[in-house]
């Protein structure tokens, strides 16, 4: 029987958790015994234990437990979550998405029907608590955007949000044993990790697929909405996509250099741009 573990790792968003966990245990359509969900407490100091205690006592989402990990950052956790699961395929959901109500029979069926892919998405929609201004509609990708539209496909990417991994690919590919990028460690925005993720599937010949059928509603907090954070994010995200890039250097000895090399000429386009600006032109 094709199986799901959900791994939620979560650090000091109790609120957003127990909606999370809510809306997985409002599922139907999947056997109960075909799935579970495990939250990763990554040092947690406020009510997460609490609310997952009283989520497990109702008995649902199925199998619902907690599990502690001391290190740091998203990487730790969902490497902890990964490997204290048994299920064929591991579904990735932050403590701030809202499945729908046939997300995991959906999850379930597209692993059925595709049981050769690496790791596949659906629709991922931030929800911003009302009508989103410009500087928001414009760079949902920030916030894990994903719609391709009503078929599904393959795609050359996914977002981490709601992402459902074949565990014998991630293995395969050493992702479960090696990974390379920390991610979102509490010192900055630095990510990347899931981009490492599809990459390592991609280049291990796993193909990455967009599933229309399943869709996550992404709650935004206020204070992430900002001007200030959505700099934050891009600066981080960028960063990352840095490091990502280093992974097609096969020597990490030669890393350093390629990141200087590619700083200097960032910095040299920006010099030369600087005239446009004040100018009012554009080349």
């Amino acid at each position: 029987m094709t199986s799901l573990d959900v791994v939620i790792c979560t650090y000091n968003r109790a609120a957003d958790l127990a909606d999370c966990l809510a809306a997985l245990a409002r599922q139907s359509g999947a056997d109960p015994a075909a799935w579970r969900v495990t939250v990763v407490d990554n040092n947690c100091t406020d009510a997460t234990p609490e609310v997952v205690a009283a989520q497990a006592a109702g008995g649902a989402p199925p199998g619902l437990r907690r599990v502690a990990e001391p290190t740091q950052g998203l990487t730790p956790a969902r490497l902890r979550g990964v490997r204290g699961s048994s299920a064929g395929w591991v579904a990735f959901v932050d403590d701030d998405c809202i499945c729908a109500p046939d997300w995991v029979a959906e999850a379930l069926r597209f692993a059925v029907a595709h049981p050769e892919a690496g790791a596949f998405g659906g629709r991922v929609l931030p929800d911003w608590g009302r009508a989103a201004p410009s500087h928001l509609a414009r760079h949902g990708w920030l916030f894990a955007q994903q719609d391709h539209g009503s078929e599904a496909k393959p795609v050359g990417n996914l977002v981490g949000a709601g992402v459902v991994l074949n565990r014998r690919a991630l293995e395969d590919v050493g992702w479960t044993v090696d990974p390379l990028l920390a991610d979102r460690t509490g010192l900055g925005h630095v990510s990347g990790g899931d981009v490492e993720i599809g990459c390592r599937l991609a280049f291990g010949g796993y193909g990455l697929w967009y599933a229309p059928g399943l869709r996550i509603d992404h709650r935004i907090a206020p204070a992430r909405q900002g001007i200030r954070g959505l700099v934050g994010l891009a600066k981080g995200l960028g960063a990352g996509a840095e490091l990502v890039s280093l992974m097609g250097a096969p020597n990490p000895d030669d890393w350093p250099a390629r990141v200087g090399a590619t700083l200097a000429e960032e910095i040299r386009c920006d010099i030369a741009s600087t005239r446009y600006v004040f100018k009012g032109e554009y080349p």
